[in-house]
């Protein structure tokens, strides 16, 4: 008997670590330029030239991204917005404008809206490495934590690919 409760005892442990590890990243919803879409816990980066996640579509990660002129759009969770936790119950998350344009859109949770060119790097940690699980989003100079942005609408470039009619084959990374 004590051994079963002492393996029932791991088991549970084991099994909590990990889900209280994971339950801190905002998940972001990937809206692509062809009508699909993909998740991602955390974001890690977004440069001139590829998005990359942590964990996309159930848990895989993404080594290799996506490339940043197939994203239309970004939507995040808000789920560690300080934001949202002090408005409580009242907190309505912002729209997201329809209109695209030539400049990235950053809407903030507080409904603020910033247009510019969107990064988003690692957050360097206090021994000055890279902290990939703490990213931020640096617009027009300034440096804003991921979790209070609401969305991040990305402008089209010359390189975009046209709009398709939505795939049934699932999503890779290229």
């Amino acid at each position: 008997m004590l051994k079963k409760s002492a393996l029932l005892l791991f088991i549970s442990f084991a099994f909590a670590i990990p889900a209280v590890a994971q339950g801190g990243w905002d998940v972001w919803t990937i809206y692509l330029r062809d009508g699909t879409t993909t998740t991602a816990a955390p974001l890690w980066s977004l440069d001139a030239k590829s998005l990359k996640g942590g964990f996309m579509d159930g848990g895989k990660p993404d080594n290799v991204g996506t490339v940043r002129s197939r994203v239309s759009y970004l939507s995040n969770s808000l789920r560690n917005s300080e934001y949202a936790r002090e408005k409580g119950a009242d907190f309505v998350k912002p729209t997201l404008p329809e209109k695209s344009s030539t400049r990235d859109l950053v809407v903030f949770a507080d409904g603020r809206q910033e247009s510019g060119s969107v990064t988003i790097k690692a957050k360097k940690s206090k021994a000055g490495e890279d902290d990939i699980y703490n990213p931020v989003l640096l617009l027009n100079g300034k440096e804003y934590p991921l979790t209070s942005v609401a969305h991040i609408r990305l402008a089209a470039s010359k390189a975009t690919p046209a709009k398709t009619t939505k795939s049934k084959t699932k999503l890779t990374a290229h």
